[in-house]
């Protein structure tokens, strides 16, 4: 399968009752620099660091990677991206991220079960996996929700770090730390 032919004429990947899951256009840029900001560490804001976004930018329309804009049906509105990185891989990395105005109103449980069947019925995937901030409880609990099992504890710090710095940087810096999340791919 090649990469435009995940999406229909329209560009659309896959709908809900509520949403459509619809490739990513160039004019979705500034509402991922909107999420992309509120997801850069407190610390790196003022940074040039958060700069960074540009190239991420880039990725997110790279054909290894399957990223959709998330839009209300009824009125069109940006509600936020859902992806699977390395999508032709048998083990992509699921990601969502929603806009403010949208978190915490069943966005991602209507959207992310959607999504995960469709990609498991037409791309050659054995599971998804994904990667959960330590500190981020609604996301650990929507994982569960939808059929992910935690599989450990990882973090961003090099393998040598001391286990006294550890505890320091994860209690300084939480966004350095999360859990993984693995969620079966049976063919349905």
């Amino acid at each position: 399968m090649k990469y435009n032919d995940l999406f229909d004429a329209n560009g659309i990947f896959t709908q809900t009752e509520h949403y459509l899951l619809r490739r990513i256009f160039p004019e979705d840029k500034p509402y991922y620099q909107q999420l992309a900001k509120a997801e850069t560490p407190h610390f790196l804001q003022s940074t040039p660091l958060t700069g960074a976004s540009a190239l991420a930018w880039e990725d997110l329309l790279a054909e290894e990677h399957l990223t959709c804009s998330i839009l209300e049906r009824d009125t069109q509105a940006f509600c936020g991206f859902c992806q699977l990185q390395w999508v032709f891989s048998p083990a992509p990395e699921l990601g969502i991220d929603l806009l403010p105005l949208y978190q915490k109103h069943g966005v991602a449980t209507e959207v992310l079960p959607v999504f995960l069947s469709r990609a498991k019925k037409i791309l050659p995937i054995d599971h998804f996996y994904s990667k959960i901030k330590k500190n981020n409880l609604p996301s650990q609990r929507l994982a569960e929700k939808i059929g992910g099992i935690c599989i450990g504890e990882k973090s961003l710090l090099p393998a040598n770090f001391s286990k006294e710095m550890a505890a320091f940087a994860e209690k300084e810096f939480p966004d350095f730390f999360f859990y993984e999340y693995h969620f079966p791919a049976k063919k349905e």
